[in-house]
């Protein structure tokens, strides 16, 4: 086999991984739009690959099913939401923690598949939660949160609090708004920015009466 053999396989065995990377990410792309529009109870793989330009059996050449792809979606909302409290940590502890309120709820708004599919998952068992394989995604943002809450403790700018209470406090004050709240556009997921705007005033308030030094 001749150097330039080699060389000619190398690149097309590159070309290949990039290609099967590529439809994967724009596989999860799609999906995330499509639980968007439909929800995830309306998500159909045949509707995923119909926008990708793929036939179904390709599709499952990158997921194994339904459930592998919602699990590869929530995974990287997780990552998504990993890399909104790494840039979040540069601030002072309780800039940050107020930040990530508004933040999140901006990413939500930005990627309405993550919020559908997180809060179809919410009520779910544990052991059934598309986030069961995630866990190290979830370990890395928990830590995040905890040294920001820690720095805080120790200026005296936030009271110690656990970061999953935390977590789970934030959580309610940005998703269920979203999606508890009337629209005035019809929708069952807010879009009216004056709405918006509110639930963004109120989960402020209670957030930093939450953290504060009592």
């Amino acid at each position: 086999m001749t150097i330039d053999t080699v060389k000619v396989m190398t690149s097309k065995s590159r070309k290949s991984g990039e290609g099967k990377r590529n439809t994967r990410e724009l596989i999860l792309e799609v999906a995330e739009r499509e639980i968007a529009v439909n929800g995830v109870e309306g998500f159909r793989l045949k509707d995923v690959a119909e926008q990708v330009g793929i036939q179904l059996p390709s599709l499952y050449a990158h997921f194994a099913g339904r459930k592998e792809l919602l699990e590869a979606l929530t995974n990287e909302f997780l990552g998504t939401l990993y890399a909104l409290y790494k840039e979040l940590s540069a601030l002072p502890p309780r800039e940050a923690l107020l930040a990530s309120a508004d933040r999140t709820i901006d990413l939500y708004l930005s990627k309405r598949g993550y919020a559908r599919l997180l809060l179809y998952d919410f009520p779910a068992p544990n052991k059934n939660s598309l986030m069961v394989n995630s866990e190290d995604k979830i370990i890395e943002i928990l830590n995040l949160i905890e040294e920001t809450i820690q720095r805080g403790v120790a200026q005296n700018t936030v009271r110690d609090i656990s970061a999953e209470l935390f977590l789970s406090f934030r959580l309610g004050l940005t998703l269920f708004p979203l999606f508890m709240r009337l629209d005035r556009n019809g929708g069952d997921m807010v879009t009216d920015q004056e709405i918006i705007h509110s639930i963004k005033r109120e989960s402020n308030f209670l957030l930093a009466h939450f953290i504060s030094v009592r």
